[in-house]
C-alpha cells in the first residue's frame, strides 16, 4: 500500500530578519551622531536669567572653546573677518553681530573679536548667552 510520507516540519528562517534589524540599529546609531546645530558645531554658550531671544536677522560670529572664528558657517582668521565686515558695514551702517562664545573660550578671543568689530565701525555688538530659568526661593 502506500508508505506515508514523513511531514516536513515547517521553520522560519529567523537570519534574514536579524540582518535587517542589525541594519536599522546600525542605521540610527549612524543617524543620530551626525546631529549638529544649524551653525554646524556644538556651542556651549552660557547661562543668564535676563537673556531674550532675537527674531532679526543679524550676523553671527562663533568662537570656539580652541579660539577658532566662524563667520556665519565659515571658519576665519580675524584680518579676514574685519575685511568681510567692513564690506557689511558699507552697505548697512546700522549693522547688528552676534557673538556667539564656547562657554569655555578664553575671555581674549571675545575682545579681539570686539575690538576688530569696533574697528570696522560696528558698535551694535551682542553676546549670545543661553536663558537660564531663574531659582525660585
Amino acid at each position: 500500500m502506500f508508505k506515508p510520507s514523513p511531514k516536513k516540519k515547517t521553520s522560519i528562517d529567523i537570519i534574514p530578519m536579524i540582518d535587517v534589524i542589525f541594519f536599522l540599529l546600525v542605521f540610527f546609531m549612524l543617524f543620530t551622531s551626525f546631529r549638529t546645530n544649524p551653525y554646524g558645531m556644538e556651542m556651549q554658550l552660557p547661562r543668564a536669567v535676563t537673556a531674550t531671544e532675537e527674531t532679526e536677522e543679524h550676523l553671527v560670529i562663533n568662537i570656539t572653546e580652541d579660539g577658532d572664528f566662524y563667520l556665519q558657517d565659515q571658519q576665519l582668521s580675524l584680518p579676514r573677518i574685519q575685511e568681510l565686515v567692513s564690506e557689511e558695514v558699507a552697505e548697512d551702517e546700522t549693522l547688528t553681530v552676534i557673538i556667539n562664545a564656547d562657554r569655555a573660550s578664553r575671555y581674549e578671543f571675545i575682545v579681539q573679536v570686539m575690538d576688530v568689530l569696533r574697528q570696522t565701525g560696528v558698535y551694535n555688538i551682542f553676546l549670545a548667552a543661553e536663558r537660564e530659568q531663574p531659582e525660585d526661593l
